[in-house]
């Protein structure tokens, strides 16, 4: 396994440590998204590629009376998110150990699932939204955000495992899948498409 591998499927002490540093650098995307869309009060809630966990945690304190499930193909995702968590685990929290290609919901189950920095490493998009439009209620909504990066860089090259989406190719693969609207947000290399 590479270093790079590491970005979308953290494993042993590189992984652990990359969990990490990923939260540093995701904080102020994460704030901006936040500003964007409202976090039910109630219901369940999913974030698909949950990482470390941290937007979990955003999740509860957000919402006080929703369930909140933090999903990751890492089993080191996994257990530094029910780490990160552990205060609301059983109770309001549920970390899983799946990928967004088979996601652990029944049809129309969820009020919102959000994907932050994690759609790049899905190795099939289009099946991943359609698993998310099925797991989504009407009326609920999926939040993707992501750092588009420097436009200059092959990043692709850099990180094998990724494959990096516009905003405009992200919305037009939600409303393939199904969702009726996606509102697109940008700031600067950052962007948020909410799909309804």
């Amino acid at each position: 396994m590479s270093f790079t591998d590491n970005f979308g499927h953290p494993r042993g002490l590189l992984g652990r440590l990359m969990l990490v540093a990923m939260e540093r650098e995701h904080l102020p995307m994460a704030k901006w998204a936040f500003s964007l869309f409202e976090v039910p009060m109630g219901g369940k809630i999913a974030d698909i590629g949950c990482g470390g966990g941290y937007n979990v945690r955003r999740l509860l304190q957000k919402s006080q009376g929703a369930k909140v499930f933090g999903l990751d193909i890492s089993e080191e995702s996994v257990k530094k998110a029910r780490k990160v968590n552990r205060a609301f685990l059983g109770d309001r929290c549920e970390i899983i150990h799946g990928g967004a290609e088979s996601l652990p919901f029944s049809d129309g189950e969820l009020d919102l699932a959000t994907a932050f920095e994690t759609v790049f490493f899905w190795s099939d998009i289009a099946a991943c939204f359609k698993e998310a439009r099925r797991a989504v209620k009407k009326g609920g909504r999926f939040v993707v955000i992501n750092n588009y990066g420097d436009p200059k860089i092959d990043w692709e090259k850099k990180v094998p495992c990724m494959k990096r989406k516009t905003a405009e190719e992200i919305k037009a693969l939600m409303l393939e899948a199904g969702f009726l609207t996606a509102a697109v947000f940008k700031n600067g290399n950052l962007f948020c498409v909410i799909g309804e």
